[in-house]
């Protein structure tokens, strides 16, 4: 499946998780959310596939709410690290196999880190249109901003690229892809060195300036 046939449920919609869904229901994402503020809730309710008032510590209200049909979980309020494992909790007993989680300090970003979630955000200013433009693409991993056009990038290797090397790729020419480092892992230390001959290998991830235009296109369009 796609990210963009995707459906991501959002755990609170305070500051962050507001800022979250709103990014991705504009990237045409479906959103599945709650929170316990009927006004909030009401708000947003133009950008919500299903929104719900209720308490997500309640696995019941969870599972009735629809967010067992999830691809992502994201626990978007990090103010009560009890509710947040609560959440996690549920989330897997339903079988949510991608949960991202916000945390209000360090302390709480190891208890979550603990709980092996696939991503622990911190700070607060870590914002929900960054989650949102990795969740809203096909191959996205991460992505920096550098300014209004251009971005690093670290994206798995496309299917199309596998058994091929660099230079017969020729990225560069192609899709203004220009790749700076490649690895097996996120957090695995960048390999900067590559030959031009290098054959792409399914587990690889590739690291790379972009044009954030031309690259945001050809992800959508499954073209890589």
């Amino acid at each position: 499946m796609s990210k963009k046939n995707r459906v991501v449920g959002i755990l609170g919609l305070g500051l962050f998780g507001s800022a979250l869904a709103k990014s991705l229901s504009h990237n045409g994402i479906d959103i599945i959310a709650c929170d316990r503020d009927e006004k909030i809730v009401n708000a947003l309710e133009n950008d919500l596939a299903i929104a719900s008032i209720g308490d997500f510590t309640d696995l019941d209200f969870m599972r009735e709410s629809g967010f067992g049909n999830c691809d992502v979980i994201v626990i978007a309020t990090g103010s009560d690290l009890e509710s947040c494992v609560l959440g996690v909790i549920n989330a897997r007993e339903l079988g949510i196999e991608t949960i991202i989680c916000k945390a209000k300090n360090q302390s709480a970003a190891k208890v979550l880190d603990a709980l092996k979630v696939n991503r622990v955000v911190l700070p607060e200013i870590e914002s929900g249109e960054h989650i949102a433009d990795v969740l809203s693409r096909n191959s996205l991993e991460d992505m920096i901003k550098l300014d209004s056009e251009t971005a690093i990038v670290e994206f798995r290797v496309p299917q199309k690229w596998l058994g091929h090397t660099v230079d017969e790729l020729d990225l560069r020419r192609h899709y203004d892809i220009n790749i700076i480092g490649l690895r097996k892992q996120i957090k695995e230390t960048l390999n900067t060195k590559f030959d031009p001959d290098y054959h792409f290998g399914p587990d690889d991830l590739v690291v790379a300036v972009v044009n954030r235009d031309r690259f945001e296109q050809i992800d959508y369009l499954e073209k890589l």
